[in-house]
């Protein structure tokens, strides 16, 4: 499935990007990505990569997400990922759950576009968002669950410098079975 394109060009990122040779930029969720995100949420095949359970998902219910997502908060950021070169919309990431005493929060990927999967996209997300979380909000650690199947994200933690924190034996339920799934964390200072 190709890209798709953006009806309008984004030109500047809403998030500092860590340097202009990464090939994303973050930028908010608009009233717009509607289209795309119910694509996403709809996809089964993206669900067999995350820990939560694939439903079915009308535009209503989406809407609402969208506008609740795209919505100030102080315990959650969540964006569009947007490839720099085209200013096409691949995927969204969240850090959410943050705890403003205890300084940590929860990241969430994913890229829904599969033409865009496997180009560094992910890996140059995490970095720029743990460098927001750690440089910008004043952060300590950042955690999130993965899994534990899911070698190609596993990876991408990993060289981040993420490191496995624990294990969750039958954790998540997908398509009949059990699956387990792994805590991974970084804190202040260990990004690669």
């Amino acid at each position: 499935m190709a890209l798709l394109q953006e009806t309008s060009p984004r030109a500047q990122p809403t998030v500092k990007p860590i340097g202009d040779t990464e090939p994303i930029y973050f930028r908010a969720l608009e009233p717009s990505d509607l289209h795309r995100t119910l694509r996403w949420h709809n996809d089964p095949e993206l669900y067999q990569t995350l820990v939560g359970a694939f439903r079915f998902v009308s535009e209503q219910a989406e809407e609402k997400w969208l506008a609740d997502k795209a919505q100030y908060s102080t315990t959650e950021v969540n964006l569009a990922v947007c490839v720099r070169e085209s200013g096409q919309h691949v995927g969204i990431i969240s850090l959410r759950n943050i705890d403003p005493v205890a300084r940590h929060g929860e990241l969430a990927l994913f890229i829904g576009e599969p033409a865009a999967r496997g180009k560094g996209y992910g890996r140059s997300a995490v970095r720029q968002l743990l460098s927001h979380a750690f440089d910008d909000l004043g952060l300590q650690r950042v955690f999130l669950y993965v899994l534990e199947e899911n070698a190609p994200a596993r990876k991408v933690y990993q060289n981040c410098g993420f490191e496995f924190e624990g294990h969750l034996r039958r954790h998540a339920f997908k398509d009949g079975t059990w699956k387990d799934v792994l805590v991974m964390g970084i804190c202040s200072g260990e990004v690669r």
